[in-house]
This record gives C-alpha cells, sequence and structure tokens, in this order.
C-alpha cells in the first residue's frame, strides 16, 4: 500500500507556501487551497499507482467523505512524466478545508509539522480498488 507524505522530506517541515499550505502563497486567492505533493521517490517506488497526470480521480477518505480529485503538474521521473501534486477538482480548498477540519485547525491555519504529529498522523496511506476505479484514502489515527 503506498503511502505519501503530507510534509516536505526534505526540508522535514510542512512547506509555508506550498503541499498543505498551498493557499498562503502570492499566486492563490483561497487561504485554504492545498495539494498534496507526489515526489520522485513515490514513483520511484509506485510507476504506474496513478494515471496520467491531467487526470482526474475518485477519492474516499476513511471517514466516508469522497472527492474528485486531480492529478496536476509535471516532473520527469527516470524518463518518464508523471503529476506532480493532487489537488481537489475544480475548488482546491475543499481539500484544504478538509484537512484542516481532520487537524482540528481554523481554515486560516498556517499548518505545521507539529500539528501533524499533534493529529497523530504525518502520511496517507492509499490504496486503489480497481474494480470500482476508486481510491481509498487513510487517514485515520
Amino acid at each position: 500500500m503506498p503511502t505519501v507524505y503530507l510534509y516536505s522530506r526534505r526540508e522535514q517541515e510542512v512547506q509555508r507556501q506550498a503541499g498543505l499550505n498551498w493557499g498562503f502563497s502570492n499566486g492563490n486567492v483561497c487561504t485554504a487551497d492545498a495539494y498534496i505533493a507526489l515526489n520522485k521517490d513515490f514513483f520511484r517506488q509506485n510507476p504506474n499507482f496513478f494515471p496520467s497526470r491531467s487526470s482526474t480521480i475518485s477519492v474516499l477518505w476513511d471517514d466516508g467523505t469522497r472527492m474528485i480529485c486531480l492529478l496536476e503538474g509535471s516532473q520527469e521521473v527516470d524518463g518518464i512524466v508523471y503529476p506532480k501534486q493532487l489537488s481537489t477538482y475544480n475548488d482546491k480548498s475543499i481539500l484544504g478545508l478538509y484537512l484542516r477540519t481532520r487537524l482540528g485547525v481554523s481554515d486560516l491555519h498556517l499548518i505545521t509539522r507539529n500539528d501533524l504529529r499533534n493529529y497523530g498522523r504525518e502520511d496517507i496511506d492509499i490504496y486503489y480498488d480497481e474494480i470500482n476505479d476508486i481510491y481509498h484514502f487513510n487517514f485515520s489515527i
């Protein structure tokens, strides 16, 4: 079962203007906008797990919440182009508001790694149900 981390493993912290805090960057209009970064190591370990970039996927969270997510951006990994991030389709704040609610912080809160630790989880386990074409995201503690 693949795992995605909600913080930068290189920086060992949640990025201040990217990822879960994307809405704090200069280019976004909604503070709650967020995405889940998909790094090169993820694709080296799981090369065919997600469809190509610009594809949408159905996501079912461990608490029963459903979302349509978009695989966006691009990065090259060993000569193959993969998506760089996953956000909610049409409204990038849906993911950010959802995760802030799960973490128990306000809609305008700048998420830190300490917030993830306090919640009890710094990553999401993902399982793909091929029969029903849905990705199960486990963020339970």
